[in-house]
């Protein structure tokens, strides 16, 4: 083992100095070299996508509304495009997603279902209804009635936050109150299959709540902050590497 650690790659005069590299060291070390700059490699480039991204969602968040059936094909196309859809809101039946912060104020988001005229039912999330005097008391919603045209934002279903219990805690009555949004549970309870996303209704429409739209954390800044710890690892590693591999040169080498 001692005769495996004498090894030396190579041997470098610099100066009054010499960079003699040995074989263990280096092998230790290349890797963790590479390992450090691929890693941050990978957060400049989920930087660069995060960039991306946020100015591609506000491109489209920025034209005006197509009619549903015009949007690409691809889920991903389709996110946040303004549309309109004409169709009949299934409001006997809506949905209050719990735990949901507006302003400082706690309470709902409501979503009722919207039966499309070309055929497909999408949850259509008409805003953010405060919280009653209790939970025991539900809020009163408005009833939507007969067919619309109603315009929004397509969105993605909102993603499971920590839930310490059941999802639907009674079915019994509507509306029901949800720990999270479902897709699959949802669709059975309504006995319709649902497009796997929503719509977030436009303010000042029949029926619709206080807009609410979750501020996207896109930043971009801490994934450059973390490539530059990464990068500043491996060049103190390969400083470390470097010193460690030095030696001054004694009057017999010279």
């Amino acid at each position: 083992m001692n005769r495996i650690r004498s090894i030396r790659l190579f041997r470098l005069n610099v100066g009054r100095y010499v960079f003699s590299p040995g074989l263990v060291a280096s092998l230790v070390t290349f890797p963790l070299l590479y390992l450090l700059f691929s890693l941050g490699q990978w957060q400049m480039s989920r930087a660069e996508y995060k960039e991306n991204l946020q100015q591609k969602i506000a491109e489209r968040m920025d034209t005006p509304a197509v009619d549903f059936l015009e949007l690409p094909v691809s889920n991903d196309d389709r996110l946040y495009r303004k549309v309109r859809l004409r169709g009949e809101f299934d409001s006997d039946r809506s949905f209050l997603l719990d735990n949901q912060v507006l302003n400082g104020k706690v309470g709902y988001d409501v979503y009722t279902p919207f039966h499309a005229a070309h055929g497909q039912v999408i949850l259509v999330n008409r805003g953010f209804i405060p919280l009653g005097t209790s939970r025991q008391k539900l809020p009163q919603l408005e009833t939507i009635e007969g067919e619309r045209q109603i315009t929004g934002l397509i969105d993605k279903i909102p993603s499971r936050a920590l839930v310490l219990g059941e999802n639907v805690n009674q079915s019994s009555s509507w509306p029901v109150v949800l720990q999270y949004i479902d897709e699959a549970e949802l669709g059975s309870m309504l006995d319709v299959s649902l497009l796997g996303m929503i719509m977030r209704m436009d303010a000042g429409q029949q029926g619709a709540y206080e807009y609410h739209l979750p501020v996207l954390n896109l930043h971009s800044e801490k994934n450059r902050g973390y490539s530059f710890q990464w990068f500043a690892m491996m060049l103190a590693l390969a400083i470390i590497y470097i010193l460690v591999n030095t030696k001054k040169r004694s009057n017999s080498d010279e």
